[in-house]
């Protein structure tokens, strides 16, 4: 039997050589220049600082660049590989959070200057990486320049004056059942009682978006962007756009994705709605490009994907993700998801999941969805942080082990911090880390492009309650995502279910931390097989005879041959080798039979 096994073995390292030496001659990938994008969102003031000032600004994100993405046919093996950048708001702000804006075209002097920006966009551009910006529409700050007149003018009695218009003045605000006063902020120094509608914060006045004047100005502002050259842009808080109208809130919205889209066809529009899946597909029908996927999130009002990390149910895990996927593109047949696990508002996904294995799965759940997932700075290298405000979710990028490199100042009122030992360049060095398992996992997506712009279905019939399984086909190509969401090894048997045509392996990663001779031992000695110390077998996923194996905690992609010209990867919690077809063994179906008799 051990002849037999070491025979498979050589007829792979054959299979392997045979490979290599066809790479040349294989049809390179398609590349879709589209609003697909792999995101990264920073909040500026707490990711680089250029200056010394212990505030973080443009120039400091600009001498990130080569860790966002390298340059095209340069070394990547330092280089996360995000091909979009989602900012923060960055326009002038009495603010560190600056979601209270006094001047919507003007760059907050803390950050740097409008020429900062136009290098920073260029230097992206230059590297293919799309730019969005924040764009908050639903109130300015008490100090912006309209508002102030505003109240002038009501103090004055004069309620029907251009920017008295541009807000939302009452002296009957809207009672809650202890007939306190809700959403709204009393006008210092106003006789007569007036109120200001303030959703969020009295430093946050609402505006009056049904104000064409107010539209006018909004469409002013778009069009400055986008002719800096922004690709896009973050639409803040869109479900507060019009207060307990769903409808008039989704119809602003389509007003503002059609003006944007008339200046430029391509202009990306990501929109926030927190709430869950069926509000959220319903504001697919303004024409938006994505809203956030607030399901995937841990703070979500379901967080159904973190629940079946958490219960193993890979079957629901699928089902589910057909059904949202479905119901957006029932709104819009365009709609592009938007999965995150961690931003601005919520706590990083490592504090609340311990262990890097399980942090390395979430990751490798919601970055292989289809869509656009969102990475949220510091996230990848595992940062945690506390509960208590907003300014604790925003804290300090760790880039390195040195203490003196944690340069900003933490916000005004965050005082916890529990930062990994290792900073990002730290990571980078180690083939296992979590930045590592990020950088492999965007690696495959971008090399099977299917995954990311397909309408997904649920394949059932897999006959493994721990495993998920989905089909994507798009462009006359379609391949199979498989997760193992447990830590034991679990085998499919594609034959039996019907799906034996995906035979080609087309990628994998894995989140265990394991030492992979002992995984392979493990599975062996299970079918009485004897193990060669150290064995010739590269891979520990094993799909022989129609028989995927999956290692725990494993993601793999399989393809269905056909006219796809996509390359074919594989990657590997143990390093991240250049990748190219000869990385990728199956064994023919004749070989494994003889090898298993």
């Amino acid at each position: 039997m051990f002849k037999k096994f070491t025979a498979l073995f050589l007829a792979i390292g054959m299979m392997a050589a045979v490979l290599s030496s066809c790479s040349e001659r294989k049809t390179e990938r398609k590349v879709y220049d589209d609003n697909y994008r792999n995101f990264y969102e920073i909040y500026v003031r707490s990711f680089s600082d250029s200056n010394g000032d212990g505030i973080g600004d443009l120039q400091g994100v600009i001498s990130k660049l080569d860790y966002l993405k390298a340059p095209d046919g340069q070394d990547d093996s330092h280089a996360l590989g995000v091909d979009g950048i989602w900012l923060m708001p960055i326009c002038t702000s009495p603010s560190e959070h600056k979601y209270d804006v006094t001047d919507y075209c003007e760059i907050d002097p803390t950050y740097g200057t409008m020429e900062d920006f136009e290098e920073l966009l260029k230097k992206f551009h230059e590297r293919g990486i799309h730019v969005i910006i924040d764009l908050v529409l639903n109130h300015t700050s008490n100090e912006h320049p309209w508002f102030i007149q505003a109240v002038k003018d009501v103090n004055n009695g004069d309620y029907d004056s251009k920017y008295a218009q541009y807000y939302n003045f009452t002296t009957e605000p809207e009672l809650d059942d202890n007939e306190n006063v809700k959403g709204y902020s009393a006008v210092e120094g106003n006789e007569e009682g007036y109120y200001y509608e303030s959703r969020f914060v009295y430093s946050m006045p609402d505006l009056n978006l049904d104000n064409p004047d107010v539209f006018a100005e909004i469409k002013d502002i778009m069009k400055f962007w986008l002719e800096k050259g922004v690709d896009g842009f973050r639409l803040d808080a869109c479900k507060s756009y019009f207060t307990n109208s769903m409808d008039k809130s989704i119809e602003f919205l389509s007003k503002v994705v059609d003006y944007g889209k008339s200046v430029n066809p391509n202009c990306y529009f990501v929109g926030e709605v927190w709430d869950g899946p069926y509000i959220i597909s319903q504001y697919y029908k303004s024409g938006i490009d994505s809203v956030f996927n607030f399901d995937c999130s841990y703070s979500g009002p379901y967080a159904g994907l973190f629940n079946n990390i958490d219960t193993g149910n890979g079957k629901k895990l699928g089902s589910h993700l057909e059904d949202f996927n479905t119901a957006i593109r029932n709104q819009n047949i365009n709609a592009i998801d938007a999965p995150f696990i961690s931003n601005h508002d919520t706590p990083r996904s490592g504090t609340y999941h311990t262990g890097s294995a399980k942090r390395k799965l979430a990751a490798s759940l919601y970055m292989m969805l289809p869509g656009n997932p969102f990475i949220y700075y510091g996230e990848e290298i595992g940062m945690t942080e506390g509960w208590a405000n907003d300014s604790e979710k925003r804290m300090p990028i760790k880039w390195s082990a040195e203490e003196s490199d944690l340069k900003i100042i933490f916000p005004k009122g965050a005082s916890y911090i529990k930062a990994p030992h290792y900073g990002v360049y730290d990571q980078l060095e180690h083939a296992d880390s979590l930045v590592n398992h990020y950088r492999k996992l965007i690696k495959l997506k971008k090399m099977n492009p299917e995954i990311q712009r397909a309408q997904v279905v649920s394949e059932s019939d897999i006959k493994n309650y721990n495993v998920a399984a989905y089909t994507c086909a798009y462009d006359d190509a379609s391949v199979m995502v498989l997760h193992n969401l447990t830590a034991t090894i679990k085998r499919v048997d594609l034959k039996e279910t019907g799906y034996g045509d995906y035979s080609q392996l087309s990628g994998f990663v894995i989140a265990d931390d394991y030492v992979e001779d002992e995984v392979f031992k493990a599975y062996m000695k299970n079918y009485e097989y004897e193990v060669p110390d150290p064995h010739p077998m590269a891979s520990p996923v094993f799909y022989v005879n129609g028989v995927l194996t999956l290692p725990p905690r494993a993601t793999v992609v399989l393809r269905k041959p056909g006219k796809s010209n996509s390359t074919f990867i594989t990657t590997t919690t143990t390093s991240t080798p250049e990748v190219t077809p000869s990385d990728i063994v199956t064994p023919t179906d004749t070989e494994s039979t003889e090898a298993a008799e």
